[in-house]
């Protein structure tokens, strides 16, 4: 049942046009208000994908460029709430998690506390194993 909610995701993704996500240059549905993001994935019990990051940073816009933009993270992304937190706007919030350098990732349960951070390679596959273990978790909840 999962593989074949995962496709529909794909080819439902791959037919948008362009012009989803002006944050990042892909298909990707970020929020960029942090509360509202905490508020929806309680009230819609999924987990967040958080992601610290900045204009001025070459490995946020790498990422953005060849990560976020594969048909199969942006499929991930779906069961999950994508919050986009540029730094520069919210240092606070980059203090709260103990951001010290970005790209910075994290996956948090849907009442908010920290489930995982994004360790390892920023490929493709390991995203979409972060991203898939943190929408399980949050439907195990």
């Amino acid at each position: 049942m999962k593989a074949f909610l995962f496709c529909i995701a794909v080819i439902f993704l791959l037919g948008c046009g362009p012009g989803t996500d002006e944050i990042a240059g892909n298909g990707i549905d970020w929020i960029t208000d942090y509360q509202a993001g905490i508020d929806r994935a309680r009230e819609s019990n999924k987990a967040v994908m958080l992601f610290f990051t900045a204009d001025w940073c070459p490995p946020c816009v790498e990422l953005k460029k060849h990560v976020f933009s594969d048909a199969t993270v942006i499929a991930a992304s779906v069961p999950l709430v994508n919050l986009y937190i540029d730094v520069d706007e919210n240092r606070d919030t980059m203090r709260e998690y103990g951001v010290r350098g970005i790209p910075a990732i994290f996956f948090l349960k849907p009442s908010g506390d920290i489930l995982s951070r994004l360790d390892g390679p920023r490929s493709i596959k390991n995203f979409v194993k972060h991203m898939q273990a943190a929408a399980e978790a949050a439907a195990d909840s």
